[in-house]
């Protein structure tokens, strides 16, 4: 099955070592350097996010890599533009897993898809991402649940019985695009061991957005 096939019949696919794990290293180190810079390598989400006129010029050439953005191409039009990045970072001090969600449920308007790049080897012991595929053609109800982790809006796992969960474990470099509707998740941090990924979001500027997340954007 073709990427746009997988991506269109479950809401996500997943492209091997799109990125060298060279690449990748540098891309880490970029990364750790912006957040020592700025004092929020520690914040206790572990998420840091950057609009598309924050970024600095290393962040904008992953975004923009010739490679990323063809599958983005392929996936959603020919027209795409970027919105927003952000790093998610998990550690001895950050093992709480996402709850199930949808990403549209928080940007709404068009369609928007993530590219969820892998700066470490993604497990299920570490991590990593679980997609409940099929579920990017309809919206689930969000309910509020207050943790200490920040995630306070969740599907309930009433709604989810008896769907098929598929854990997605990655290497360095793989990157996981999946669609706004996508049910997704992560799974806790058991190991401990440190888990990063940067996750790019990009929607096709051809197609109407009444979204009022985004005041700015990088067509490409």
């Amino acid at each position: 099955m073709s990427h746009v096939s997988e991506y269109q019949a479950t809401g996500f696919t997943v492209i091997p070592g799109l990125f060298s794990r060279e690449r990748i290293a540098e891309i880490k180190r970029n990364a750790i350097r912006l957040l020592t810079e700025i004092d929020r390598l520690n914040v206790p989400s572990g998420v840091n996010v950057w609009m598309a006129d924050q970024i600095d010029e290393t962040i904008r050439e992953v975004v923009t890599d010739p490679r990323l953005v063809q599958v983005v191409r392929d996936l959603i039009g020919k027209a795409p533009e970027f919105l927003s990045v952000k790093t998610v970072f998990k550690s001895a001090g950050k093992r709480f897993p996402s709850p199930w969600h949808q990403d549209w449920f928080y940007w709404k308007g068009s369609t928007k898809l993530s590219a969820w790049i892998a700066l470490d080897k993604a497990t299920e012991e570490n991590g990593c991402l679980k997609m409940i595929p099929g579920t990017h053609t309809r919206v689930f109800p969000m309910r509020n649940k207050e943790t200490e982790t920040g995630f306070n809006r969740q599907i309930p796992s009433s709604e989810l019985e008896d769907l098929p969960v598929q854990t997605v474990p990655v290497e360095i470099g793989d990157v996981v695009f999946f669609h706004d509707l996508a049910v997704h998740g992560s799974h806790e941090n058991r190991s401990g061991a440190d888990r990063w990924s940067l996750i790019a979001t990009y929607r096709d500027r051809s197609e109407p957005d009444d979204s009022t997340v985004w005041n700015s954007s990088l067509p490409l």
